[in-house]
């Protein structure tokens, strides 16, 4: 009867439960077709199982055509009619993408790059953040669409813009040179402050007043455009709150987001800061076409992982207990290289690893394939001639999993005993130019730490550094080139009473303006870790060394650095060209805790190695193991207790579970003792019997 319960809820449309609701849905352009159209698109997303819509992200000129004159008609009608049709809308500001009648009347609008020229018109993204007048139209629209839909009970919400800080947003004009002056001086308060801080005294740029100061290039002075990075970082923030602060005076309870772009891997912008202000932590997943290493000009492709998908949510999550969305999901080819096939039945498991970090609502990209214009490549739920095909019926199918699921189980979130700090302000030092080394690419990095986790099955957390740590067993800090002294002292706290921590190489070297620290490694890393540096050396990425743990040998580059143990004992030696027998990974008892060090930067199955040696160590036991690379298992708990294990089998064949606890499916009740078995292409939900 339970079952058949939740099946009727479902057919029928009726998605609310007294647990909440799941928003399944897909991104809808009404203003590309006439409005017979939308009707006819209504009812193919109800027969989807669809409950929600996002529209307007890049329809300003259908919104206002002229200076002034406001023509929202077209889009009243797109959720009237959606409406009737059970599914709500997620309304956007279209200020990623200008009409040309406000680049013709303020051709200044635009970006300026570092070498004096305006972007031409004839993309998006091309505004000037900074520029008065577009941030005045910004305001005015995103207050007309606020006061027009502030009581429609059909929109549960507004995204800001897309994908903000994304696509060479640096902008150079006298505008952002202005406002980066005044930026500085309230930071700094005096000229002599600013100086020390940039140690202009190198190469003469010594300054005599704020007014003096330039915008920095890469390869300037690494304070200097450290402070640039930042500053832009802030004024992209500036640019959501502002948007934001806009819609809340006219709706105060409509909830406000963003959408991260580059599946959650944005670097100009810092995530941690955005969160503190944004109703909903939101960014675009597409799996196969841009993963972290899009950020590093890797075109070549980059096979599918489930980790890096979940290292992303993890990041945009930053260790808060709340529910993220997914307003961009992809489900096929895009309109930018296809460096790898969408595998059919790969959306579907998608969305239920979404819906295992806490997702609350994913968005398809697009719901029909556009006939013309910069993405006429994408595939769509369906496409232009209005066939339903397998990616329609794979979402349908979606669409339906999903809200059972939520049905059943109401709101979840993931729960982590280990945590990877990952810090913005590192991610810019690392790409100024003057890198520690070139070829060592800090999030790449960051993420073997994430993914030697996730192979152990132990659920991790990625977070700032300044966030709280008391909760973690297991704490790694992957080249955290700027530590501070109270991050150090926080570090400390939690190794006294019991955590075991990972530090590497490069961490704990500068200050936060990139200024040396008290010695080679702060000296609060160096006794924490039991260790002092002595020395120090880089080498470009073609040449490598050798380190031996234990029977295992491995390769490890870019960064060496020669140890002398104090309380600290060795674990593994290099044993190439380079140091040969001097400590690459070193282990320090400390109070109740234990601290790892690794001198280099060793390949993927030397950090496997070392996380299998600390998990052990921090006493950390997974709900549930698999050692295939293709299955994701996820630990979760609702509001009110109840523990889950989710997982999604993306492989090809059946896959057993180790579990280390008992538990139940929740769809069929069949109860699991030490092991379980997943299907090929499928899911798994249990709950932790109590």
């Amino acid at each position: 009867m339970k079952k058949l319960l939740i099946s009727s809820l479902v057919f029928l449309g009726c998605f609310i439960s007294i647990r909440g609701q799941v928003y399944i849905g897909s991104a809808y352009y009404p203003e590309h077709v006439d409005s017979k159209q939308v009707e006819k698109d209504a009812c193919l997303m109800k027969e989807a199982c669809f409950n929600v819509a996002r529209m307007g992200d890049f329809a300003w000129h259908n919104m206002e055509p002229e200076n002034g004159k406001f023509t929202f008609e077209w889009l009243d009608h797109a959720v009237q009619i959606l409406s009737q049709y059970g599914i709500q809308s997620l309304l956007c500001t279209p200020t990623a993408a200008i009409p040309k009648w406000m680049h013709d009347a303020h051709p200044e609008i635009m970006i300026m790059g570092a070498d004096g020229k305006r972007k031409p018109y004839g993309r998006r993204r091309h505004a000037c953040l900074n520029n008065e007048d577009y941030r005045q139209y910004s305001l005015r629209i995103a207050h007309k669409l606020a006061e027009r839909y502030k009581n429609n009970k059909s929109i549960i919400g507004f995204q800001i813009d897309n994908e903000l800080a994304t696509e060479e947003p640096y902008c150079y004009c006298p505008k952002c040179l202005k406002k980066f002056q005044t930026w500085l001086k309230q930071k700094y308060h005096t000229i002599g402050n600013l100086n020390r801080a940039w140690g202009t005294i190198f190469w003469s740029e010594t300054l005599n007043n704020f007014e003096q100061a330039w915008l920095p290039r890469k390869m300037d002075n690494p304070s200097a455009y450290l402070d640039y990075q930042q500053f832009y970082s802030d004024i992209a923030l500036d640019f959501f709150r502002m948007q934001r602060e806009a819609i809340k005076a006219v709706a105060p309870n409509m909830k406000v987001t963003t959408n991260i772009g580059g599946s959650g891997f944005v670097t100009t912008m810092d995530l941690y800061k955005l969160s503190d202000t944004s109703d909903v932590l939101s960014f675009d997943n597409y799996p196969v076409n841009v993963t972290l290493e899009h950020l590093y000009g890797n075109d070549t492709g980059h096979p599918f992982d489930p980790a890096m998908t979940s290292f992303a949510m993890q990041i945009i999550r930053g260790g808060k207990s709340r529910p993220i969305w997914v307003p961009e999901a992809q489900i096929g080819r895009t309109a930018l290289t296809q460096k790898e096939i969408v595998k059919e039945g790969y959306p579907r498991l998608w969305n239920h690893q979404q819906l295992a970090y806490g997702c609350r609502l994913s968005v398809f990209f697009p719901f029909r394939s556009f006939e013309s214009g910069h993405e006429h490549l994408m595939a769509g739920v369906i496409e232009s001639d209005n066939v339903k095909r397998s990616k329609f019926r794979e979402l349908q199918q979606t669409a339906q999993e999903l809200q059972e699921i939520y049905i059943q189980t109401g709101e979840m979130l993931p729960v982590a005993k280990a945590a990877v700090i990952r810090d913005f302000q590192v991610d810019w030092a690392f790409e100024n130019g003057y890198t520690f080394c070139p070829d060592l690419k800090y999030l790449r990095e960051v993420y073997k730490y994430y993914h030697a986790l996730r192979s152990q099955s132990v659920m991790t957390d990625v977070i700032s550094s300044q966030a709280n740590l008391t909760n973690y067993d297991l704490i790694v800090v992957p080249y955290l080139a700027m530590a501070s002294p109270d991050f150090c002292k926080r570090l400390e706290a939690a190794t006294q009473k019991g955590s075991t921590v990972i530090l590497t190489c490069v961490s704990g070297i500068r200050n936060a303006q990139l200024h040396k620290a008290d010695a080679l490694v702060t000296t609060d890393l160096q006794q924490l870790a039991g260790i002092e540096v002595e020395g120090q050396e880089a080498l470009f990425g073609r040449k490598s060394n050798i380190l031996t743990y234990e029977q295992q040998t491995g390769c490890c580059q870019f960064w060496f650095d020669q140890i002398r143990l104090k309380t600290a004992s060795k674990l593994a030696s290099f044993s190439g060209n380079y140091f040969k027998g001097m400590p690459a990974i070193t282990c320090n008892e400390y109070g109740k805790g234990k601290v790892y060090y690794v001198a280099t930067v060793p390949e993927q199955s030397i950090v496997d190695k070392l996380i299998t040696e600390a998990v052990y160590s921090s006493s950390i036991v997974p709900l549930a193991r698999c050692k295939h690379p293709l299955v994701e298992i996820s630990e979760l708990e609702d509001t009110s207790g109840k523990q889950y294990i989710y997982i999604v089998n993306f492989s090809d064949e059946e896959q057993t579970i180790e579990l280390s606890t008992y538990a139940s499916d929740i769809k069929t009740e069949k109860k699991y003792t030490t092991s379980a078995s997943v299907k090929a292409m499928d899911y798994l939900l249990m709950q932790i019997n109590q």
